[in-house]
């Protein structure tokens, strides 16, 4: 009769994933599924336990779909499956001859300027966010291997195989990362809106571009096109920069909600059962630990150079924004503009902080997850396992910028403090000249 239960399940589902179906009558045959559809005439064969979330009912890859199709338009993505090849390096050309001929124009204009400190800091803002864009982008094409692995080691059995109500944690991390990436796209498309308008709403600025910048030829003779090719690289810097800042985020934002399904998982171990049945149950927990911290290096291995660079310059942007926002009259588009700028920097750098401080957090209350079970009623074999394994976890996992800075609300007062202090000199350099 057991064999008849395994031989249905062959036949009406798809399998590539190991599971162990156990009938009433208490036989067991280990087999591999994809997708279980348990048909009505199993019912006379009583329940069967299953693992009910599998790859195919939820992907971690697809958390993050958005962001990746947005780079892999621009060219900034890994073209795994090969497709359209010519279109894809023929974008990523046009978009890097952009950018990097645009941060060119940048650097020799804040040479011209560097005698007047008004002009050089408004040159500044702009410097930074187009300066970190090119590293950020440099470092992400550098990594694309790293990010291939990042996606393969995603698919692993370890991430999966928990119920319905687990698979809510991570639906609602996600969720919620969506909702602040939607925030912030918001305000870089307000900021992009504004460096598109000034020229024509702010009379003080009529006939300039949006971006300072030193050209080789009349810009008014060929405004039009010059002004285009500003409006195309300030779109390309905020939808790629947004695009590697919100996949960064939905990926620690993974590992943070894969502890909370190992912190559940650990305080619903009953350590009454038989040794064979606990010693399972630990050591896929004590697996699944190790996976997630795996998960967590790779992901700072790729991503740890962008955000350091991101934390430094968030620094340069914020302070010289603020300074911008003191010399402009509040009724003016520029201090419009300067406002949405500093939203959207300052949403930028606190999601980082925030979601390393989250990792920081689930993973330093695992040990206190296990206090919570009944661990003491447990075999002295599963106790020295404990043992080990507390003290594993009893330091939690930190995600570290330049592999020093650890990402945390301390880190973000630090910034924020860095940045006012910066801005206090500036601003008396400016009185004084």
């Amino acid at each position: 009769m057991g064999a008849s239960v395994v031989q249905h399940l062959r036949d009406h589902g798809t399998f590539n994933l190991k599971l162990t179906i156990v009938a009433v009558i208490g036989q067991k045959e280990e087999v591999g599924f994809s997708q279980l559809v348990v048909h009505p005439t199993l019912k006379e064969y009583g329940h069967i336990h299953t693992m009910l979330t599998k790859c195919t009912d939820y992907n971690l890859c697809d958390s993050f779909a958005l962001e990746k199709k947005l780079l892999l338009l621009a060219g900034f993505y890994p073209n795994r499956e090969k497709k359209y090849l010519r279109l894809y390096y023929l974008s990523a050309f046009i978009n890097l001859v952009i950018s990097y001929g645009q941060l060119v124009t940048m650097v020799i204009q804040m040479v011209l300027d560097r005698s007047d400190l008004l002009k050089l800091t408004e040159s500044l803002l702009y410097f930074f966010t187009h300066f970190t864009f090119i590293c950020k982008l440099l470092n992400f094409q550098c990594y694309f291997n790293e990010l291939k692995k990042i996606e393969d080691f995603l698919t692993d059995p370890a991430f999966y195989g928990f119920s319905s109500t687990q698979l809510e944690i991570i639906k609602i991390k996600i969720r919620s990362c969506d909702t602040i990436a939607n925030i912030f796209r918001v305000c870089c498309s307000c900021t992009i809106t504004f460096y598109s308008m000034v020229p024509f709403i702010d009379a003080t600025r009529k006939g300039a571009l949006p971006l300072p910048g030193w050209f080789p030829y009349d810009i008014q003779k060929y405004y039009s096109v010059t002004f285009f090719l500003q409006v195309v690289s300030v779109i390309i810097s905020a939808y790629g920069n947004t695009g590697i800042d919100i996949l960064t985020w939905k990926l620690i934002s993974i590992a943070s909600a894969q502890f909370e399904i190992l912190k559940q998982n650990l305080e619903e171990i009953d350590f009454e059962n038989d040794f064979d049945e606990t010693k399972e149950l630990l050591v896929k927990c004590i697996n699944h630990h190790l996976k997630i911290v795996e998960l967590t290096k790779k992901v700072q291995n790729a991503f740890s150079k962008g955000m350091f660079l991101q934390l430094f310059c968030s620094i340069g942007v914020i302070c010289t924004n603020g300074f911008q926002m003191v010399l402009v009259p509040i009724a003016s588009s520029q201090f419009a503009f300067s406002v949405s700028y500093l939203c959207g920097m300052t949403c930028q750098i606190a999601t980082y902080c925030w979601y390393g401080h989250d990792v920081m957090t689930t993973s330093d209350e695992i040990a206190r997850s296990l206090y919570m079970s009944n661990w003491y009623q447990g075999d002295h074999r599963i106790r020295k396992m404990l043992t080990i394994f507390l003290e594993n976890v009893k330091k939690p996992i930190l995600i570290k910028a330049g592999n020093f800075v650890t990402l945390s609300l301390a880190t973000l007062t630090q910034i924020l403090r860095s940045a006012y202090s910066y801005f206090a000199v500036l601003q008396r350099l400016y009185n004084d000249a």
